[in-house]
């Protein structure tokens, strides 16, 4: 039930600091509720979608009171309270969180869960087959909601590609993931081919510049990384973003590089208590950037002040936080749970273990790199990066893996069938019009739905009414025995 979950939401980010759909109270609500109750799998999805909505609603409560954190540790900075502004940055938020979700999630499932049964036993069949058909098709919707996120029009074929190899030759996942992967290269390869005199990229951008012979030690510089990669998210609001985080993350390193000067230690955690929001894995090379500049104010040295740090910030945050998000979390990701999926639905307690954790170990891996980048390089380098050729190639190369992979797991797990068949006098019976289409193209009328939703989030489309949509088509289609 998880694993056909987390389908649905495969494609889950925060972008922007604003979560979309919470599937870990769709999960938490859907899973024991249907595991009481003995619904399938595919009904607890129909389940599952309310309850991911209603997550965003208390996520963004949760943020609206944590902007009071953030003006208290303002205070706090000005008043030097080091504990104050832990708390502010992880404590409280973290109790706010607790109670936002805990009691009002108990309550839900202390009461659907008691209701539950008993509707399930008046309820008419046709109305529980349109429910298990709607439950069959919201897993597509999930991959082509990260089809739209990955943006390539341009890549639509591979997803076709990967949908029918799939569909017609049944390769296992592993073996779809190794030829995503070579048509990655050949891609590349074919879509930019070196050029006449083209210079190579300048990889000593990449080579050790100034290292930790600072006031900084690598232990310092790591720590910090650390901190932010785990910590920014907990004060995450409606006014500063990931401002609160950002300050507690920072803190113990401005403290030492400012040690004895009271006024401009206030100012340095001040300035990095104010908004901001980027992707944190990649982008905490603009962190490294900015407590590099922290440190030659701190030495004294002229020409550069707090207000060039803000504005390091505020300048590179936007183009990092879509790199990292369209790279690691749109694509990396959902590819990565394509390859753990399918064990964890044929009852492999080790993709639940594996999977997530993987994830996040990449990201922390990412983070640590990316923040060693950035304290080394400084401000123009990390332009050179982002400006060069081989980013490009990466982008396009990670954009037709994902492509084929959602594809590949769209074969396997969005199922539409229609239940209609048409008597024939000549062949002694009836004719089953999915037998036909089957016939024709294996898996046609699910790669048409996926592609007409497709062209729905292009043009804009809601996510919460296409499901409205999808419900009350599915329920007429149930009744009428269409499907």
């Amino acid at each position: 039930i998880g694993a056909t979950i987390n389908i649905m939401y495969i494609s889950i980010a925060a972008v922007g600091a604003n979560m979309p759909a919470d599937d870990s109270l769709a999960a938490c609500v859907a899973i024991p509720i249907a595991l009481t109750s003995g619904l399938d799998p595919a009904t607890a999805v129909l389940l599952a979608t309310p309850f991911g909505i209603l997550g965003t609603f208390m996520d963004n409560a949760r943020r609206m009171v944590n902007g009071y954190w953030n003006r208290k540790a303002h205070r706090d900075a000005q008043a030097l309270n080091f504990k104050g502004i832990s708390m502010d940055g992880t404590i409280y938020p973290f109790l706010t969180q607790f109670i936002v979700r805990v009691p009002i999630v108990f309550a839900i499932m202390l009461g659907v869960s008691r209701g539950t049964t008993a509707i399930l036993d008046v309820v008419p069949q046709w109305l529980l087959t349109g429910l298990s058909v709607v439950g069959g098709i919201l897993p597509g919707f999930g991959l082509v909601l990260c089809a739209t996120f990955i943006g390539k029009k341009n890549f639509l074929p591979f997803f076709a590609l990967g949908f029918f190899s799939m569909k017609i030759f049944g390769f296992t996942t592993l073996v779809a993931a190794v030829f995503g992967i070579i048509l990655a290269i050949v891609y590349v390869q074919l879509a930019y081919p070196k050029q006449e005199g083209e210079e190579p990229f300048d990889m000593s951008i990449f080579k050790k510049k100034g290292g930790f012979e600072g006031a900084l030690t690598k232990r310092d510089c790591h720590r910090t990384a650390w901190r932010v990669m785990l910590g920014h998210r907990f004060g995450n609001s409606l006014e500063a973003m990931y401002g609160t985080g950002v300050g507690y993350a920072m803190m113990p390193a401005l403290r030492k590089l400012y040690k004895g000067k009271d006024e401009e230690l206030k100012e340095a955690i001040d300035r990095h208590l104010l908004p901001y929001i980027s992707e944190m894995s990649l982008g905490n090379c603009i962190m490294g950037a900015a407590l590099a500049m922290e440190e030659e104010i701190a030495a004294g040295s002229e020409g550069i002040d707090g207000d060039d740090v803000i504005t390091l910030k505020s300048s590179l945050m936007g183009p990092f936080a879509g790199f990292g998000d369209s790279l690691l979390w749109s694509t990396y990701a959902p590819v990565v749970r394509t390859v753990f999926i399918p064990f964890a639905l044929g009852g492999s307690v080790l993709a639940a273990l594996l999977m997530e954790p993987f994830i996040r170990f990449s990201a922390c891996l990412a983070s640590i790199w990316s923040f060693d980048l950035g304290y080394k390089m400084g401000k123009r380098s990390l332009i050179a990066l982002l400006r060069g050729g081989w980013m490009k190639k990466l982008m396009a190369g990670a954009g037709v893996m994902g492509m084929f992979m959602l594809g590949a797991m769209g074969s396997s797990y969005c199922k539409l069938n229609l239940a209609l068949s048409i008597a024939s006098e000549t062949l002694g019976g009836a004719i089953s019009i999915q037998e036909k289409l089957d016939g024709i193209l294996p898996g046609l009328l699910p790669f048409v739905l996926m592609m007409g939703v497709y062209s729905y989030f292009e043009k804009g489309g809601k996510y919460l009414r296409l499901i409205i949509i999808t419900l009350v088509a599915c329920l007429v289609g149930a009744f009428l025995g269409i499907v």
